[in-house]
C-alpha cells in the first residue's frame, strides 16, 4: 500500500495570477503527496503529517521557463570574441558555436547544475531546455534529466540537430534525441523533444532524414528556433520555400507537440499555419534585445498565446517578464498597447507545460503539482487583485525564501536542501576557467 504524505501550508498570502480569485489572504494549501488537494481560507479537516507556518509570506506558483539554454550557464563573464560581430549570424559563429563546441562532459554537467540552481533559486521549477554540446553528445540528455531530478524539477530535454559540425555529429545528435524519446516518453518529470537548431543550419536531406527517423516513435515533437533573425527566412526563400515554417510543413515536421521559438519575422500566413497545427510558440525578449534581432510583434504573442522563455539569458522568470515589458515599452508611443507579460508567464506557460508533461503545472489550484515559490515580502502598499501586477514585476525583487517542488521544500530559508550550493558553484568556477581557456 502506498502511503501519501499529507502536508499543510498555513498563514500564506497566495497570488494566483490569471485565476479567480487572483489573491487570497491568510490562506492554506493542503497537499497530498506531490499534488495540491485544496486551497482556501478555512483550515481543511483531517490530520496532516507535517504543518508549515509560513508567517504571512507571499506564495506564487512555481514558474516555468518555456525555452532555456542551460549550456550557456558558464558564459557569464567569458572572454569577448576577438572580432566584432556585426550581425546575428556572426554572433553565432564567433560566440555561441565556439562555446558549445568547447563543452565536454564535465563542463556540461557544471552548466546543467549551476543553471538549474540559478533557476530554482529564482522560483522556476520547470525548465524546457534546448541543449547543444557537439563534443559531448551521447548521454548528454540523460545527464540533463538526472541533474534536474536531483533538484526535484521538471525538465524537457532536446539536443540541437544541425549540419554545421558535419555528418557524424548530425547523426549522433539525431540518435541522442531519439534515445531520449524512447527512454523518457512515459516519465512524468521529463518530456523529451526532437531538438533542431534552426532551418538555416539544416539541408533538405537532413530534414528528410529527421522526419524518417521519428516516424516509428509513439509520440514526438520538434523544438526549433524559427525566424529569430531575417537571415533564417532569407535562407528558406533561397532554398525555394515561402518561409521557414512552410519548409518545415513540407517535410511534415509540424504537429501539436512542436515548440516554435522566437518567430520575430514570421508572416501573417505563418500565423495561420501555427494556429492550424496548434503549435507552442515562445517569446524570448531579453535575448532578442541582446542580439539586436528585433522584437516579436504584439499580434504574434496575442494570437498564438505565446509562452515566455529566456533563451539562456537568465533563470529568473519574474525578471524576464519585467525586462520584456520594459523593452517593449521603450518602442511604444504613449497610449499604445503592449503585451500582457503576466498572461505569458502565469497563464500561457502553465498551459504549454501542462500539455507537454500531461499533468497540471504552474498554478496554485487543486490537482496541480505542488510547486510553489514563497517570498518573504512585506509590501509598502496594499496587495489586492487589482494591484498584483505591480507587486509581481516591481515589488518581488528579491529571491524567494522557500521553493517547493512536488510537495517538498527544495529551498528552505534561502538554503538549498540536500545539495551543496557551495560545491556546485565552486565546480562551475573551475569548469568555466577550463572552458574559457579553449576559447582564446
Amino acid at each position: 500500500m502506498i502511503i501519501v504524505k499529507k502536508t499543510l501550508l498555513k498563514n500564506l498570502n497566495i497570488i494566483n495570477p490569471c485565476n479567480e480569485p487572483a489573491f487570497i489572504e491568510n490562506a492554506f494549501v493542503a497537499i497530498g503527496g506531490e499534488s495540491i488537494e485544496s486551497v482556501g481560507k478555512d483550515k481543511p479537516s483531517g490530520s496532516f503529517d507535517v504543518v508549515h507556518d509560513l508567517h504571512d509570506k507571499i506564495a506564487l506558483p512555481g514558474m516555468i521557463n518555456a525555452h532555456h539554454h542551460l549550456y550557456s550557464a558558464l558564459a557569464v563573464g567569458m572572454p569577448l570574441p576577438k572580432g566584432n560581430p556585426t550581425n546575428f549570424t556572426e554572433i553565432l559563429q564567433e560566440v555561441w558555436w565556439k562555446m558549445d563546441l568547447a563543452l565536454d562532459r564535465d563542463s556540461t554537467q557544471a552548466c546543467f547544475e549551476s543553471g538549474l540552481l540559478d533557476s530554482l533559486k529564482a522560483g522556476t521549477t520547470t525548465v524546457i531546455d534546448h541543449h547543444c554540446s557537439p563534443s559531448f553528445i551521447e548521454g548528454s540528455l540523460t545527464l540533463l534529466a538526472e541533474s534536474a531530478e536531483k533538484f526535484g524539477m521538471n525538465s524537457s530535454v532536446a539536443f540541437e540537430i544541425t549540419d554545421r559540425n558535419g555528418p557524424e555529429k548530425f547523426e549522433a545528435s539525431l540518435q541522442e534525441n531519439i534515445a531520449a524519446v524512447q527512454k523518457y516518453g512515459d516519465n512524468p518529470y521529463v518530456h523529451p523533444l526532437i531538438g533542431l537548431h534552426a532551418s538555416f543550419t539544416l539541408s533538405d536531406d537532413s530534414l528528410h532524414k529527421i522526419r524518417q527517423s521519428v516516424e516509428p516513435l509513439k509520440s514526438w515533437g520538434i523544438h526549433i528556433h524559427v525566424s529569430e533573425d531575417k537571415a533564417d527566412e532569407e535562407d528558406a526563400i533561397k532554398k525555394g520555400y515561402a518561409s521557414v515554417l512552410k519548409r518545415l510543413e513540407k517535410f511534415d515536421l509540424l504537429n501539436e507537440n512542436a515548440m516554435i521559438i522566437h518567430g520575430l519575422h514570421i508572416s501573417e500566413a505563418d500565423l495561420s499555419l501555427l494556429k492550424k497545427y496548434k503549435l507552442q510558440f515562445v517569446h524570448n525578449p531579453s535575448s532578442n534585445a541582446n542580439n539586436r534581432v528585433g522584437m516579436a510583434p504584439n499580434i504574434n504573442l496575442d494570437q498564438l498565446r505565446s509562452g515566455l522563455g529566456t533563451d539562456g539569458m537568465q533563470g529568473n522568470m519574474l525578471r524576464e517578464g519585467k525586462e520584456g515589458m520594459l523593452i517593449r515599452s521603450s518602442h511604444l508611443s504613449g497610449g499604445a498597447e503592449s503585451a500582457n507579460y503576466l498572461q505569458l508567464l502565469f497563464e500561457n506557460n502553465p498551459a504549454i507545460a501542462s500539455k507537454l508533461f500531461n499533468k497540471k503545472l504552474g498554478k496554485i489550484l487543486p490537482e496541480y503539482q505542488a510547486d510553489l515559490a514563497i517570498f518573504d515580502y512585506h509590501p509598502r502598499t496594499p496587495i489586492t487583485e487589482s494591484t498584483i501586477f505591480g507587486h509581481i514585476f516591481f515589488g518581488l525583487s528579491s529571491l524567494p525564501s522557500e521553493v517547493m517542488t512536488r510537495g517538498v521544500f527544495s529551498i528552505r530559508d534561502y538554503q538549498l536542501q540536500n545539495i551543496s550550493e557551495k560545491e556546485i558553484k565552486a565546480n562551475a568556477a573551475l569548469q568555466a576557467a577550463r572552458l574559457w581557456s579553449h576559447l582564446s
